[in-house]
């Protein structure tokens, strides 16, 4: 038995070599693998910075392109004429009545002026120093109406006379007038 105990002790023996051989023949996988992963992290920075110089570059040419279409298209009023709150208002230097007024305006793609609320009220108050036409007309159906075509909801103003259908700013308030008068005019329009 002891014969046969030798051969068995002999054949164990081989089987953990067998087992053993099995378990170096995967660690030079491992190290392989642990290779690979070594030099990965060497490529990153490259990939990092090449990434981050074309996002430079792009964003550099948007910036470029944006600021390029914003001045291009940036709104402008004529000259000689003043910008107030995306608006463009011309006072005219010669007198007219207040239908060639209104068609003065017309040929430069603006209208008589129509005052929208008390701030644009106040900035022609402390503007202006004589008297200019501006877009409110008395109809005898509707009252006195806007160039817009809005109705004209402000105080009552000094009319003398029925004959008198056009609307003039003076320093401070809007006056009736006759549409035949000799008198400069504000044109307006928008801001583009």
């Amino acid at each position: 038995m002891e014969g046969s105990r030798s051969e068995t002790s002999a054949a164990e023996g081989s089987e953990e070599i067998v087992y053993t051989s099995v378990k170096f023949s995967q660690t030079p996988r491992r190290r392989a693998k642990a290779g690979l992963e070594g030099r990965a992290p060497c490529l990153w920075p490259a990939v990092v910075l090449g990434l981050a110089i074309s996002f430079g570059i792009l964003s550099i040419s948007l910036a470029t392109a944006l600021i390029w279409k914003m001045s291009d298209s940036h709104p402008r009023c004529p000259e000689q004429w003043i910008a107030y709150r995306g608006s463009c208002y011309s006072f005219s230097k010669e007198k007219k009545d207040w239908n060639s007024s209104r068609e003065s305006c017309r040929a430069q793609g603006a209208h008589l002026l129509v005052i929208s609320d008390t701030g644009e009220m106040d900035l022609f108050k402390s503007i202006q120093t004589e008297c200019f036409w501006i877009g409110l007309r008395n109809s005898t159906d509707s009252g006195w109406i806007w160039e817009d075509g809005s109705v004209f909801t402000g105080t009552k103003f000094l009319s003398n006379s029925p004959v008198q259908h056009c609307a003039v700013l003076m320093k401070d308030h809007f006056q009736a007038s006759s549409c035949e008068h000799l008198v400069p005019w504000i044109c307006e329009k928008s801001l583009r």
